[in-house]
């Protein structure tokens, strides 16, 4: 399930996402969560998969038992960040047209809905194990356009050559103050003056 369709999913759905994120979070297996419970891990798993009711009691001991506010159980995902394309051999980036069903992924860390909105957070997913170790297949990308005076070496961005289509280089700063934008895997690498990248759209985090 898409975070776009746990926005608007029945509430026991969202309870038992909710309870599958905490118990993990906390590095509890379903045994490890039954024994804690005093129940069984066929009652666990029902409860992850939204088979049995989860009431105001049952909300109230479990958030006793994982130390989180009953709340915790009920909260809905904000909707994400929106993912616009792929990253395919040698860094090209490939974005996909309004056809294609959207996928959001969740908010990279520190982010709020309202701040990834506000600063065009997007994100490309990493279609190709070609670019290892840089990036792994199935690995997210969330980009963000910042000054070129933020960036600094190791850095990813994107970057497109005019009538070229976008890809992704590795950031290195040269003695003479130009700028080496290195090609992934077989891309290509060119240097560039930095006054002609006033803004970069950078590689902000990495999810899996």
């Amino acid at each position: 399930m898409s975070y776009g369709e746990l926005a608007s999913a029945p509430d026991g759905i969202v309870i038992a996402w909710n309870f599958i994120r905490i118990r993990q979070a906390m590095g509890l297996t379903q045994e490890k969560t039954a024994e804690l419970g005093g129940t069984t891990v066929g009652y666990i798993g029902k409860l992850e998969t939204a088979a049995v009711s989860f009431g105001t009691r049952a909300q109230q001991k479990w958030s006793k038992l994982l130390n989180v506010d009953r709340t915790a159980f009920l909260r809905r995902p904000d909707v994400g960040v929106r993912v616009i394309g792929v990253v395919m051999d040698r860094g090209t980036v490939n974005t996909t047209d309004g056809e294609h069903e959207l996928e959001y992924v969740p908010l990279p860390p520190g982010y709020t809905q309202e701040r990834a909105d506000k600063e065009g957070v997007y994100c490309l997913k990493v279609a190709t194990d070609a670019l290892h170790p840089y990036l792994r297949k199935d690995s997210y990308l969330y980009i963000i356009s910042v000054p070129i005076s933020l960036i600094r070496n190791d850095n990813l961005v994107i970057y497109a050559e005019e009538g070229e289509p976008p890809t992704v280089k590795e950031v290195e700063w040269l003695p003479d103050g130009k700028v080496l934008l290195k090609g992934l895997g077989r891309g290509a690498t060119i240097a560039k003056d930095p006054r002609d990248l006033s803004t970069v759209q950078k590689v902000s985090f990495i999810g899996m």
